[in-house]
This record gives C-alpha cells, structure tokens and sequence, in this order.
C-alpha cells in the first residue's frame, strides 16, 4: 500500500494532535470506525483494533487530550482533492444536534431543548457542527469543527465563531448553508467582518425585510434613514430583478430574486431574497409554501447555483443520522463536558477515515443486495465503506503501539468516601412566559 496515502497521512497526523492517551486513542478511533453500531464507548473494547482492557476506554475517554485548534486547521488541510465546488464557492453547512440528558441531575450547564414546538422540551446539552459539502447527490461531508453550546452564548454565536476560524484558514471563496434557525443578526453580522465566506440561510416565509433607503435631502437635519419600504415576503410588494427556471429531477424549478434587501436588525448588510417554488409535471406547486433564502455574496451568482447550494446543505442531516445511527454519536452518557465532547470529535474523525478510504476499500456488499457492483457516478456510501474498513485497516497498520503490561491498580484507599456529586439547575435561556388567564384556562381544559 502507498506509503504517501491520504488515509495513512491523516492517521499520522491525527495520532500527533492527540496530547494524552494518543494510542489508546487511536485503537478506540479505529474500533468507533468499524463497529457499525455502538451501544456505549465501553462496547467498543469488544472490537478487533482496540487491543486494550475494557477501562482504558473509561481512562481514555476522561484523561484523553486532543488539540482542538491545531486538528481544526489539520482537518482544513486534508479536504479531499476531488470536493465539489458550486459558481466557485466551497459549500459548507452549519447545523445544530442535541444530546437529551432528561435524567442527568449531575450533568452542568443543562438547558431545554426543543425540536419543535409541538414536543414537549427535554434537558441536555447543544452541539454546534460545521462541514464541508464534499460530493453532490451523496451524503459525504467534511466535519470541521464541533462544539458544545456553554451556558454564557447561544448556537448563532457559537456558530458565528466557528465562520470567523473557518475565514481564517483558507483563501479560497467559501459560502455556509444554514436553516432558518441562523436568520437573525446574531449570526449575520459576522459576515461584515470576514472576507472570504459569505452565507446562504433560509428564511421564514412570514418574515419582512426592508429596501434600501432613499438618499437623505441636502439640507435636512438629522441622521440618515436607515431602512426604505417594507418587503413582505408573503406578497413582495415589486416584480422581482430576476428570474429564472430550470428542471431538478421531475420538478420544475421556478426562481425569482430581489437584490438590495435588508434586515431591520442589520440595515448594514444588504442581500439578495431568493423564492423556490418547486412546481409538478401538471404545473401545480409541490409544497404549499416558497422556499425563502437570504444571500450575502456576489449577485453574479446564477439563481439555480444557489438554489442548488441550499438544497445540498440536507446532506449534513444524512450525515448526522449516520453518526447517531452507526457511530454512537450520543452513546457517551458520561457527566463529564471534556469527555463527550471528545467522544463527539472522535465520532467526526471515524468519519473523517470513512471518508478517506471511500476509494481504496473494497465494495462488499451482500449477496442479496439488489444493486452488487457501485455506480461509476457516485462513490461508495458511508455504510458501505463501513462494512469494509476493518479489513482495509489491518492492512494499513497503525502508528499507535501496543499495549503493555501495567500490573494491578491499588485501587481506592481503604475507608475513603467520595462526597456526593452536586445536583444542578437546568438552564432556563429564555424569559419564562407570564401565565394568563386564558393560559390557565386551556391548562384546565
């Protein structure tokens, strides 16, 4: 096998970034990436590539060190070489995950989480991911970077920091993908800051936007207006700038773009609104309700590159079913913030090396599969790969080295008795709604 090989490379590299427990660490990487489906972390000591006792996954997991900046600009440099670009822009997305811990009373920084407003709300903590799109049509991405929510900021501001890193790193034009969630001036403004990223976010189709203002008459005193007409979204008030249709699939795709908009929140950030309106064969519209989606960069841009980049941003949701499905991604039910935040990053690098050996595993598939050979247009799915990699792995060897003999631990000293570990509060981040009478009411009702 090619020493110089991108998989070998990366391995090295990660196996230098991990400060502490680095070969204990790279045996649990290896078995997280084979496993298929992870239970809980201690599972994974059953694996052939972990070659250690089952505490060391405990050990590992609460003593490991990784360093978190200089793996972040590592990942940015082992980007596959054949990932897809759109108008010239490298497609990023940035999402949300939960990790629900109801019954967690020793676990710090709780808040209630929400998947939507029909559900009732649990405790637990907010991950924030960014990823790099890597291969239309397929579910591949890139993970750059993940990091927990803290109590003292919000998802748009985790995620406002982690676009100013990513601006940083590389020179080349980058746009992030993000749903509505990420439609406020909290994450926004970030992009009048940076250079080489600019952003395309969904938009609530109820919301208003503003024109730009009309120029203050010589003469007038004081400031100049900030914000000109008001622009509805449910019935834009003008014909729009431009407009454009093309095919996607059986659906045809009609577009429409008003240049010059802007936030209330925001007025110093103008962009471009852009309506999806998916349409059957017989001409009537798929969805009830236009997509919406707010653009920062170049207005050069055609309408169905942009279209296409938002409608790309979904495989990051593939993704994260992957991750929760076949690597565990909240199998770690420790108290401890470092360790499942590290276990988070080792979900993102074992799907780092899936990624990277996607073209050099080979394609086993079952007998029944109604599909035996791959596609010569798209490459092998993450669970494919998966099914492959442990033997493609102990070919490739690691760098890690072999366990060795400790002897037995003293234990705990006799008559030692831990306190009790401290209960806490879950976060409450939103002002609590005052009770109505009409509130109560219903209650009863």
């Amino acid at each position: 096998m090619n020493e110089k090989s991108p998989i070998r490379q990366f391995r090295d590299a990660v196996y230098q970034k991990m400060l502490k427990r680095a070969d204990a660490g790279l045996d649990l990487l290896d078995a997280l990436t084979t496993a298929g489906h992870v239970e809980s972390p201690v599972a994974l000591s059953e694996e052939v590539p972990f070659r250690r006792k089952f505490s060391m996954v405990y050990d590992t997991l609460d003593n490991g060190e990784i360093d978190a900046a200089g793996l972040a600009d590592m990942l940015c440099q082992f980007q596959p070489g054949d990932s897809e670009t759109l108008a010239g822009f490298e497609v990023y997305a940035t999402d949300t995950t939960f990790n629900e811990r109801p019954q967690a009373e020793t676990l710090p920084e709780r808040e209630w989480l929400r998947h939507s407003k029909d559900e009732a709300a649990q405790a637990g903590w907010k991950f924030v991911w960014l990823v790099r799109l890597v291969e239309r049509g397929t579910s591949w991405v890139a993970p750059q970077d993940v990091q927990r929510v803290p109590r003292d900021s919000t998802p748009n501001q985790t995620a406002g920091d982690q676009v100013k890193a990513l601006d940083r790193r590389s020179p080349a034009p980058k746009v992030v993908t993000a749903d509505s969630g990420f439609f406020n001036q909290v994450f926004l403004s970030v992009f009048l800051a940076v250079r080489t990223v600019v952003a395309l976010v969904r938009m609530r189709h109820n919301i208003s936007l503003y024109e730009r203002p009309q120029p203050k008459p010589k003469g007038t005193k004081g400031p100049a207006r900030k914000h000109g007409p008001k622009f509805k979204l449910s019935n834009p008030p003008r014909e729009p700038d431009r407009s454009e249709t093309f095919e996607l699939g059986k659906l045809t795709v009609k577009l429409a773009a008003w240049h010059s908009l802007h936030m209330r929140q925001l007025p110093k950030l103008e962009g471009l609104a852009l309506r999806v309106v998916f349409l059957k064969a017989d001409g009537t519209r798929r969805y009830r309700l236009p997509l919406w989606a707010f653009w920062t960069g170049p207005l050069t841009v055609p309408l169905h590159d942009l279209c296409l980049m938002y409608l790309w941003r979904f495989a990051i949701e593939h993704a994260f079913r992957f991750m929760k499905q076949h690597l565990g991604l909240n199998a770690n039910q420790s108290t401890y913030p470092a360790s499942v935040l590290l276990w988070m990053r080792w979900c993102a690098l074992a799907y780092w090396q899936l990624l990277l050996m996607r073209y050099e595993v080979e394609d086993v598939r079952p007998a029944w599969d109604p599909h035996p050979t791959a596609s010569a247009s798209h490459s092998l799915t993450p669970g494919q790969v998966q099914r492959a990699a442990l033997r493609f792995l102990l070919r490739l060897g690691t760098p890690a080295a072999a366990p060795r003999a400790a002897g037995k631990g003293t234990g705990r000293a006799k008559g030692y008795h831990p306190a009790p570990r401290p209960r806490y509060a879950v976060v409450r981040k939103t002002k609590k709604r005052p009770r109505t009478a009409q509130n109560t009411l219903a209650r009863v009702v």
